[in-house]
């Protein structure tokens, strides 16, 4: 019986060689390049640009046509990565010191500046229609700006006490949802797809994308560093603004709701207290409440893709969806 990994494994090596015809490893300065294919190597799961593919056989197409909108996708979720780290002065990245630890912040942020450049360059290279092409670049434009839209939306939330479920959602489906909403709907145009197939598979990548990201934030709590590969508890150090946090702070006490306000955000946060904080989701059954809303979602992203036609790549897609909400690491 096929799994999710054997899925993963068959698409996500066809990646790599399209970005080393835009980004050579070796060349001067060299940090410049080692940085960029420091954190390319470390590979990460590569569900993306999986998703891109199996998105463009959904409607029709073939995975060499998807070729380049995998590897932009791939692309600007790594250049994410890296600004995302400096921005929450996060200090593991796929189990290794994240880039700007290594290199420092200003070659990361030039580093990260080039590869969104890179990511356009790629995308107009490739092998589809030229309409289609126009449609895919426009297409990545528009959700690379809901990421930095998510992004400020979450400074805002930064200064918050008060905040809900609600902003913890629309805050999701402006970074992360947008990154998988954008895989599924690019493999979609650069597989011919019509309009009403690429906005299901536009709204079922961004609906998966939320599945995954609530059960990431879980995973930050109760996870193991080796294999969860980020700082585990860093999400409470850097005061990010969770489903878990969301539903603690509806549910407890005023007491527990003081405790868990000083804890959240607190940069020279002690691991005791830490564990006290993870101590108040499992108090309030926050960490499986977070559990059961990602289930929900994942179901209302398989609702949507039920819309598509039945095939071997529609049901992959919800092999791989499956396995987002579920694993463990």
């Amino acid at each position: 019986m096929t799994s999710a990994l054997d899925v993963i494994q068959r698409y996500k090596g066809m990646v790599e060689t399209e970005l080393e015809k835009y980004l050579p490893r070796t060349g001067e300065p060299p940090d410049f390049y080692k940085a960029v294919w420091e954190l390319l190597d470390r590979g990460g799961k590569r569900f993306r640009p999986v998703l891109v593919f199996l998105a463009a056989e959904c409607v029709g197409g073939n995975k060499e046509s998807a070729i380049g909108a995998a590897a932009a996708v791939e692309l600007l979720h790594n250049m994410t990565l890296i600004h995302d780290d400096i921005e929450d002065q996060s200090e593991l990245r796929r189990g290794k010191p994240c880039i700007h630890i290594i290199y420092g912040i200003p070659v990361s942020i030039n580093v990260g500046d080039a590869m969104l450049i890179k990511v356009f360059e790629v995308a107009n290279g490739s092998i589809i229609p030229i309409d289609r092409c126009k449609r895919l670049v426009t297409c990545i434009a528009k959700r690379a700006y809901d990421i930095t839209w998510g992004q400020a939306f979450e400074f805002s939330l930064w200064k918050r006490n008060e905040f809900s479920e609600e902003d913890v959602i629309r805050l999701l489906r402006c970074k992360t949802g947008a990154l998988t909403g954008l895989a599924t709907e690019a493999g979609a145009i650069a597989g011919g797809g019509q309009d009403d197939e690429i906005l299901t598979l536009g709204s079922f990548g961004e609906t998966i994308g939320i599945a995954f990201q609530i059960i990431d934030d879980v995973l930050n709590v109760v996870g193991e560093e080796k294999n969860y590969g980020k700082e585990i508890g860093g999400d409470i150090r850097e005061g990010k603004k969770t489903v878990m946090a969301a539903n603690l702070l509806k549910n407890a006490t005023e007491t527990d709701r003081k405790i868990f306000l000083r804890l959240l955000g607190k940069k020279t946060i002690r691991r005791v207290e830490i564990k006290r904080a993870v101590d108040l989701y499992k108090k309030y059954g926050s960490i499986d409440y977070a559990k059961a809303r990602s289930k929900f979602y994942l179901k209302e992203a398989i609702q949507i893709l039920n819309n598509l036609p039945k095939s071997e790549s529609r049901e992959n897609l919800e092999l791989i969806a499956k396995f987002l909400v579920s694993r463990n690491y």
